[in-house]
């Protein structure tokens, strides 16, 4: 089998795994090019040039004289520059400087794909340097008398600057923008934001100044019937870089309107921080034990008050019927429980409705902006910065490796657990960190941002806000966490599968999870699919009851909207009854798990609840696994192809993996051609992907090759 190249694979994926070869080690952090930043395109290879084929025109005297006038005028006037510029004539200086001008500014914006500010800065002022020349030289030689070319390369310079002073604030921002909110320094972070508007402001005027002008260039070209610089080659270069990212610098002002209307709000502002524990796995990331909420003023943090969930439950008189299978641990539905859903901007919304209904915060009248939700492993890789935190408290030292294991610890069997506070070791360490984050050096605050960059692209950081503009980047980035919406007249194959540990301890710290997924293809696009979950709980041997709990998982997988489930096997026997008469006892209903409740229906032929969400098809059983154990579900199911397609050659088939926040563990993907077909991307019929710790989104592109 030949190996298959990794230009139809999304940046952010690691390398194609091939049979009987070793598997390569995760990426790191640096490696990763991620769809998290508001640069990331959503296609795959380089744009195609146009290819046209136009009839000869006829030669008229009319014609050969305006002609021949054009070019005497073009000569005579470019003459005396040739010396100076040494090249052979102005055309080839225009297109070797267009060319450069172009890869520099690609460059650019290959940087600012991987949020390395300080990189398309070089790139930004080296074309500063090439297009200030041009523009001198042209000015120099008169050359602007004819078709203002030097005025083209000037708003070109402009744009370029505009450009170069984006990535200027944006380093300041990553280098700086923490500290600034954490010290008082609101409005300095305020007028930065501020200063990045209008400079995208700048971008799109240059960049409409931009395209009238080579449509009027365009004009007096065609009037000439020459096409002496080659207008067309170096529209292209020029402005396939600048102008086609243009929609995405103003989608991160639009995004950065949002924002400053949160800083500078005249009242206070709300914002949670949900810390999730993946030891006890939930579908939208780990269980929410802990939150803080940060009081925003001015632009800068006012107020930190971390607490445990169970705190503003307690105090919660809306009575709520829970999903069904939470009864088996709970009687009504709170802020606790309400990550459930896989798609975590609506997981979002409900934690955030069930806290402002509580006591603690609707007595306040305090409603939040919005939320960041944290997982342990960025938590952990704050403190391989920050080194060692011993608590004086407390009898330990808190570590990178350790982190986890002395906090889960003092919660469930501490000395603050008997007083009625089991989270206060969290109020204590909280502050201390962020003390630690506001001392880091230089090094370290760009160590930091590689690390968090890569806990982005892995999900272990997502976004949640009310405003909308803002929303809008962060789902647009793929900072959300949200589940992925299909395209019209969707090819291809959808997977996620995701886990909600109910009743199982912190168990999943010690499961390592499995997916190898082969989907095969008919003549008519169809795919038959079988897909093998294998999960392995290797805790017996621990002595805490917490680790080696038998993992009580309710399982949900997501598939395309269309497919049809064939045949299941290996998942677990649970029955749920309600622990009440929940309408006897007058408790509510939340819409939105009813809307997804409602399309359910229970398959006593495979033991599983088949329904839609997310605009998915998603089967849902109990997969239970005790520790010392590995078990393997496997399904197999038929997508049929959105409508009749007659194959061909270069026809893109899509096969899209949507990650658990907080699962970790090895995806193998192996897809089939039809008969008389092998993938380009291969040059096979079967296109193989493996990797041990796959992106929070994997998307691959195959196009078909006719044999």
């Amino acid at each position: 089998m030949k190996i298959a190249p990794k230009k139809n694979i999304f940046p952010t994926l690691a390398d194609i795994k091939h049979p009987l070869k070793a598997s390569a080690p995760p990426l790191k952090p640096n490696q990763q090019n991620f769809q998290s930043n508001f640069f990331f395109e959503n296609t795959i290879g380089k744009k195609c040039r146009k290819i046209s084929v136009r009839r000869p025109n006829r030669i008229s005297f009319p014609k050969i004289i305006l002609t021949g006038l054009g070019i005497v005028i073009l000569v005579s006037t470019l003459a005396g520059s040739l010396i100076f510029l040494k090249f052979g004539n102005p055309k080839t200086l225009i297109l070797a400087k267009a060319g450069l001008i172009a890869d520099n500014f690609q460059q650019a914006l290959t940087a600012l794909n991987n949020l390395e500010p300080q990189k398309a800065i070089i790139f930004f002022e080296k074309n500063n340097s090439e297009l200030t020349a041009i523009q001198n030289n042209f000015q120099r030689f008169h050359l602007t008398k004819i078709i203002n070319w030097g005025g083209f390369f000037g708003r070109t310079l402009i744009l370029n600057q505009s450009a170069l002073a984006v990535s200027r604030n944006l380093e300041t921002l990553q280098t700086n923008g923490l500290n600034l909110f954490l010290n008082g320094g609101g409005q300095k972070l305020t007028e930065i934001i501020k200063n990045l508007q209008k400079e995208i402001g700048k971008i799109g005027q240059a960049a409409n100044s931009i395209r009238n002008q080579i449509a009027s260039m365009s004009d007096k070209m065609a009037f000439l019937k020459v096409n002496f610089f080659n207008l067309n080659q170096i529209n292209r270069d020029l402005t396939n870089g600048y102008l086609d990212y243009n929609a995405k610098f103003y989608q991160l002002e639009d995004g950065l309107a949002g924002l400053l209307d949160i800083l500078q709000s005249k009242n206070d502002i709300h914002w949670l921080v949900f810390f999730q524990n993946p030891a006890e796995i939930r579908p939208a990331g780990g269980f929410l034990g802990s939150y803080a909420d940060l009081t925003i003023s001015s632009g800068k943090l006012a107020n930190m008050d971390v607490r445990d969930i169970y705190d503003p439950d307690g105090q919660l008189e809306k009575k709520v019927v829970p999903p069904l299978p939470l009864q088996v641990i709970t009687t009504g539905w709170g802020a606790r429980d309400a990550n459930w859903f896989f798609d975590f901007p609506l997981s979002a919304k409900k934690v955030t409705e069930f806290l402002e209904a509580s006591k603690i915060y609707q007595e306040k009248n305090i409603r939040f902006s919005g939320v960041v939700a944290l997982n342990i492993k960025v938590l952990e890789s704050v403190l391989g910065l920050s080194g060692p935190i011993k608590l004086s408290d407390y009898q330990f030292e808190i570590n990178q490796n350790n982190f986890l294991k002395e906090i889960q610890k003092e919660v469930e069997a501490g000395a603050d657990k008997t007083r009625g506070e089991p989270k206060r070791v969290l109020k204590v360490l909280t502050p201390v960190l962020l003390e630690k984050i506001n001392n880091f050096n230089e090094g370290q605050k760009k160590e930091l941002t590689e690390k968090l960059k890569f806990h982005l692209s892995q999900k272990d950081v997502m976004f949640f806000a009310k405003e909308p503009r803002l929303q809008n980047f962060f789902s647009q980035n793929g900072f959300d966490g949200g589940v992925y919406k299909l395209p019209d007249n969707f090819w291809g194959s959808y997977l996620a599968v995701v886990n909600a540990n109910i009743a199982g301890g912190k168990s999943d710290f010690f499961v390592n999870q499995e997916i190898n997924l082969d989907i095969n293809l008919d003549d008519n696009g169809k795919a038959s699919n079988q897909l093998k979950i294998k999960r392995t709980h290797s805790g017996s041997a621990e002595k805490d009851y917490w680790w080696r709990a038998a993992n009580q998982n309710f399982l949900k997988i997501f598939t395309s909207p269309e497919s049809r489930l064939v045949n299941l096997s290996g998942n677990s026997q649970k029955t749920v009854k309600p622990p009440v008469d929940y309408q006897k006892n007058n408790y509510q209903e939340d819409p939105d798990l009813l809307a997804i409740e409602k399309e359910q229906q229970f398959s006593e032929d495979f033991n599983i609840w088949a329904g839609k969400e997310s605009g998915k098809t998603v089967w849902a059983t109990w997969f239970n696994l005790p520790a010392g154990k590995t078990k393997t579900l496997e399904a197999k199911y038929e997508t049929p192809a959105t409508a009749y397609r007659l194959l061909k050659t270069g026809q893109i088939y899509q096969f899209v993996f949507d990650k658990q926040s907080g699962v970790d563990g090895k995806l193998k993907v192996a897809i089939e051609a039809p008969s008389g077909y092998k993938w380009q991307e291969s040059q096979s019929y079967i296109y193989e992907y493996q990797n041990d710790n796959p992106p929070a989104r994997l998307i691959i592109n195959l196009a078909l090759l006719k044999i």
